[in-house]
């Protein structure tokens, strides 16, 4: 009898292994595409034009480090040049950015720990918005916003004031795990709402608000939809290279749009490869003592 255990063991470790050398297979070769494209497109931006359409496989003859300052000079859209775009991406990622944490942790917060009527109604109006697809609302978004007069304008962020979406139901989750008894202590040392919320529970989600900002960065950073769509005077790096794309197609120099497509996407990068183990963490931390 142990015999025969033995050889169900063996036998289903040798199927879990077989399992696993496959799995890891096939995420190897998956990761493997994407480091390609990546080292193609910068031997690309090392390249001539014409060398890059005659030989575009093959390593470049002349590194031309070049290209990437003269994407600074080159690449334009609309009047608006490399450092206008580099801006308006700053003033476009950082205002959303903490406008919608901002929102969305005060707004999860309440819901999370104050019980009055209508809370669950609040809750299921935004569990419903998050199943409405975005491009079914994309025609009344878009005419609301032109009626504000909220197209092509800074007051733009406003927008973000929603505190529904993503954001909302992460730290709402991480809320709602939180226990009273901090608010409680507080209350009885004489502290009001605000500052228990600002002062007491905010700071104990930092790591959860940290991780999302990192991810929303590189979400906002790589957005260019919206602002293709609301904010054409003010072209940010990813909508401007689409634009610059688009607009010389057939005599555009390909390289040096790639030097700029790889500076553009460096900040995003970076910040993934340092913040990865961040994002990837859903950890609630207690402080109470007994």
């Amino acid at each position: 009898m142990k015999r025969k255990e033995r050889n169900i063991l063996y036998s289903r470790n040798k199927a879990e292994k077989i399992v696993f050398a496959l799995v890891f297979g096939i995420f190897a070769l998956y990761a493997a595409s994407y480091l390609y494209v990546l080292l193609w497109t910068v031997m690309s931006s090392l390249k001539s034009n014409r060398e890059f359409f005659s030989s575009p496989f093959a390593l470049p003859q002349n590194w031309l480090f070049k290209n990437y300052l003269d994407s600074f000079k080159m690449l334009e859209y609309n009047g608006t040049n490399y450092f206008g775009m580099l801006f308006n991406s700053l003033w476009f990622t950082f205002g959303g950015l903490i406008i919608s944490l901002i929102v969305s942790a005060c707004t999860a917060y309440v819901l999370a720990k104050y019980k009055f009527r209508g809370s669950q109604a609040i809750y299921a109006t935004a569990l419903f918005i998050m199943i409405i697809p975005i491009m079914g609302s994309l025609p009344a978004n878009y005419k609301l916003m032109s009626d504000l007069g909220l197209r092509n304008s800074p007051l733009f962020l406003i927008t973000f004031t929603g505190g529904f979406g993503f954001n909302f139901f992460i730290l709402h989750s991480y809320f709602r795990n939180l226990p009273w008894s901090y608010a409680e202590a507080a209350f009885i040392d004489g502290a009001g709402h605000l500052y228990t919320f600002t002062r007491i529970m905010l700071p104990q989600a930092g790591a959860c608000l940290f991780a999302l900002a990192v991810q929303g960065f590189i979400g906002y950073w790589n957005d260019y939809m919206t602002p293709i769509l609301y904010l054409d005077a003010f072209p940010t790096i990813s909508s401007g290279l689409f634009y610059y794309q688009e607009q010389i197609k057939f005599a555009s120099n390909e390289p040096v749009y790639f030097a700029g497509v790889l500076m553009s996407m460096t900040p995003a990068l970076l910040l993934f490869i340092f913040f990865q183990d961040i994002i990837m963490e859903n950890t609630v931390a207690g402080g109470l003592k007994g």
